[in-house]
C-alpha cells in the first residue's frame, strides 16, 4: 500500500510511536580522507573506502583510520560495492582482490583473522565476469551473513544475481524474476534481505527477500531500490517512484504491517526535478525515527540529508547550521551513509571544494542533554518476544520501585485493544503474556500493535509488536 505524501508523516508518527529528536549538543568530527559507508551500532567504528585506491578502511578513535589492503582498483582497474560493518564493529564486508591477484570477489574481514574470501568456488551457474566472481554490498548485524551479487555470464534472465552467504551453510542464490538482481543489506540474523530486482523493461524495483522468498516492495518504473533495514527486519528504507517512465525517484520507507509492507514517501529536497533528480534513504536508526541518505539534483550535485518525524527532510548543511556548526566554504556534504542504532552518531562524506577535490569522512555526534527524569532508571518496557509472533508473545517490564502501573495494547489508530495489567507492581522484572486477543476475547487480525507501560507519574513507554498469521 502506498501512502500519500501529505499524510505520510502523520501515519509514520502513529506507527513508530517515538519521541521527536531534541538534541542538546551537536558536534562534527573529521576522521580522515576517504568515503565513509557504514557505522557500527554504538557509533565507535566507521568503515569505508580510501580515495584513489578504493581500499577498505576501518576507523576507531583509538586506532585512527586503518587501511585493510586487498584493493581491486590498482590491479583490476576498478571497484564495486561499499564496505559494511557488523553491529559490534568486529566484522567488515567488502569487495576485495583475490589471493592470487587475478580476480575480485566478496570478502569478510574480522579483527581476529583478517580477510577471508567467499568465492571461489562460486555457485554452479556462476563464473568470472570482467575478472570478478561477485561483489559485496552488505553484512548482517551479527556479522555471520554477507549479501551482494554473483556473476553468471550468459545465464537466462540476467548475468548478475543477488547472493546470500552464511558462515555455516555457504553461498545461496536469492534469485530474481526476469533479469538482474542485487542484495544491499540484511537484518540482524540475515533472515530479511533487501535490495533490487530488475523489471521486464530494465528498471530496478525495491525488493525484499524474507527467508529467501522474493517480494517487490513497489512496482516502480525507475531505478529504485531498498538499501537499509532495521535489526528486527520491520523497517526498510530506500527509494521509490510513482508509475510512469521518467518518474522522480524519492526517498521512501516501508513498514511491516503483518500481512505485507506499507510504503511512505519521504520526498526530495527543494529544487529537485527530473530527469536526473533523486533521493535515496541509505540507513535508519533502530526505532525508525531518524533516516539518513543523499539527495541529487543532477549528476555531480549531491547533498546529504537527515529526516526526522519532527522536521521532515533537511539538507545536512542546514541541520548542522541550525545546531551552530558551520562547515565553511572548504567542503560540501555529499551523503550521509550510516547511523548508529540509537540515532546519536551519523557517518557521512564531504568533498573538498578546491583541488584536489578529495573526499573526507566525518561523524556527526548528537548528544541528548535533556535532564534525566526523577523516575527510576530501571523503569523499563522491553521488546516483546518473539516478534513478529503468532499466536502469543511475552512482554517484559521492569519496575525500579514498588508502584502502580498499567500495561496496555493499542492498535495503529490509537484504540485500546487489551489491558494486560492495571494496579500495583513490585520492584523488579515481570513478564506478561498477550495471546493476541482483544478485551472481548476475540482474536485480533494480523498487523502492527503497540504495548504501552505507564507508571503512576504518567510516564509512558512504548514498544512495537507485529502479529503475523
Amino acid at each position: 500500500m502506498k501512502t500519500n505524501k501529505r499524510i505520510a508523516m502523520v501515519m509514520l508518527s502513529a506507527l513508530l510511536l517515538v519521541s521527536t529528536a531534541a538534541w542538546g549538543q551537536v558536534t562534527i568530527e573529521w576522521i580522515g580522507e576517504g568515503a565513509a559507508t557504514a557505522i557500527s551500532h554504538d557509533g565507535s567504528v566507521v568503515v569505508g573506502n580510501s580515495n584513489g585506491e578504493y581500499e577498505t578502511f576501518r576507523w576507531t578513535s583509538a586506532t585512527g583510520m586503518q587501511h585493510l589492503g586487498r584493493s581491486t582498483t590498482g590491479v583490476l582497474g576498478g571497484g564495486a560495492g561499499g564496505p559494511d560493518v557488523s553491529d559490534d564493529g568486529l566484522y567488515i564486508s567488502a569487495t576485495i582482490l583475490g589471493e592470487d591477484q587475478t580476480y575480485g570477489t566478496i570478502g569478510r574481514w574480522s579483527v581476529d583473522s583478517g580477510w577471508e574470501e567467499i568465492m571461489p568456488p562460486t555457485l554452479p551457474d556462476g563464473s568470472q565476469f570482467d575478472q570478478y566472481y561477485g561483489s559485496s554490498w552488505g553484512i548482517s548485524d551479527d556479522g555471520s551473513n554477507l549479501v551482494g551479487l554473483y556473476w553468471r555470464p550468459g545465464a537466462p534472465g540476467g548475468s548478475a544475481n543477488a547472493v546470500f552467504w552464511n558462515e555455516e551453510t555457504g553461498l545461496e542464490s536469492l534469485g530474481s524474476t526476469v533479469g538482474n538482481s542485487r542484495a544491499n543489506d540484511a537484518n540482524a540474523d540475515g533472515s530479511v534481505v533487501v535490495g533490487w530486482d530488475e523489471a521486464p523493461f530494465g528498471y530496478w524495483m525495491p525488493t525484499v527477500w524474507e527467508n529467501g522468498v522474493l517480494t517487490h516492495l513497489t512496482e516502480t518504473e525507475a531505478w529504485c531500490m531498498a538499501d537499509g533495514i532495521t535489526p528486527d527486519g520491520n523497517i526498510i528504507v530506500g527509494s521509490s517512484a510513482e508509475p510512469g517512465e521518467g518518474s522522480l525517484r524519492e526517498a521512501a520507507v516501508w513498514i511491516r504491517n503483518g500481512d505485507g509492507w506499507d510504503e511512505h514517501i519521504l520526498g526530495v529536497l527543494p529544487g529537485t526535478n527530473n530527469p536526473f533528480g533523486n533521493a535515496l534513504a541509505r540507513d535508519v536508526c533502530d526505532d525508525g525515527s531518524i533516516i539518513v541518505g543523499y539527495n541529487s539534483w543532477d549528476p555531480g550535485n549531491n547533498a546529504g540529508f537527515i529526516w526526522t518525524l519532527e522536521d521532515g527532510m533537511m539538507n545536512a548543511v542546514d541541520f548542522l547550521d541550525d545546531n551552530g556548526i558551520d562547515i565553511g566554504l572548504g567542503h560540501i556534504i555529499v551523503s550521509l551513509n550510516g547511523i548508529s542504532g540509537d540515532g546519536n552518531h551519523i557517518a557521512g562524506i564531504a568533498q573538498q571544494t578546491t583541488s584536489p577535490y578529495n573526499l573526507e569522512s566525518f561523524i556527526i555526534h548528537m548528544v541528548d542533554l535533556t535532564p534525566v527524569p526523577d523516575t527510576p532508571v530501571a523503569f523499563q518496557l522491553e521488546a516483546n518476544y518473539p516478534n513478529p509472533f503468532n499466536p502469543q508473545t511475552t512482554i517484559p517490564v521492569t519496575m525500579g520501585l514498588n508502584g502502580n502501573a498499567s500495561l496496555e495494547v493499542y492498535d495503529t489508530a490509537g484504540r485500546l485493544v487489551r489491558t494486560l495489567h492495571n494496579g500495583m507492581l513490585s520492584e523488579g522484572r515481570h513478564e506478561f503474556l498477550w495471546n493476541g486477543r482483544d478485551r472481548s476475547g476475540n482474536q485480533v487480525s494480523s498487523g502492527v500493535y503497540f504495548s504501552r507501560l505507564t507508571d503512576s507519574s504518567g510516564q509512558s513507554l512504548n514498544q512495537r509488536m507485529v502479529l503475523v498469521k
